[in-house]
């Protein structure tokens, strides 16, 4: 009988323990580990559901979703054109489909499209669900 309350009290210890840790990575992933960011962005709605952290120095881009409200966070990155100005070709688009606390994260060292060009003004929508819920547009010149 002992056996089986010191298994009992053990594997309700190890359950717990579980739900605890799960709870506290989900909270902190919330909001990207790094530096100073140098913009920070958040979707329209009350909720504040996606929100987006830009670091210039090396285009790091990295969209969280910031609310349980079953809607991914998705950002497009543009770039303006020379030959036209206040005209914006998109880049790449980021989605954070992972629920609360799940980020998808870009940098320049991935190469391509992600490496934006300095001295230019870059375009930055970000919006949740397929059907641009809640978005916002925002822009910064890419000068470090």
């Amino acid at each position: 009988m002992r056996n089986k309350i010191a298994a009992l009290a053990a594997t309700t210890a190890f359950v717990a323990g579980g739900t605890l840790l799960g709870a506290t990575s989900a909270s902190a992933a919330v909001d990207p580990p790094g530096g100073s960011w140098d913009h920070t962005w958040t979707t329209t709605d009350g909720a504040k559901g996606g929100t987006i952290y830009i670091e210039e120095n090396g285009d790091v881009v990295s969209l969280c979703d910031t609310a349980a409200d079953g809607l991914a966070p998705r950002a497009n990155i543009s770039v303006e054109e020379s030959s036209v100005p206040g005209a914006y070709d998109t880049r790449y688009t980021l989605t954070a489909s992972g629920g609360l606390g799940s980020c998808a994260t870009a940098r320049a060292s991935d190469g391509g499209t992600h490496d934006l060009p300095e001295h230019w003004n870059i375009g930055v929508g970000i919006y949740l669900g397929p059907n641009y819920q809640h978005s916002s547009q925002h822009y910064y010149l890419n000068d470090h």
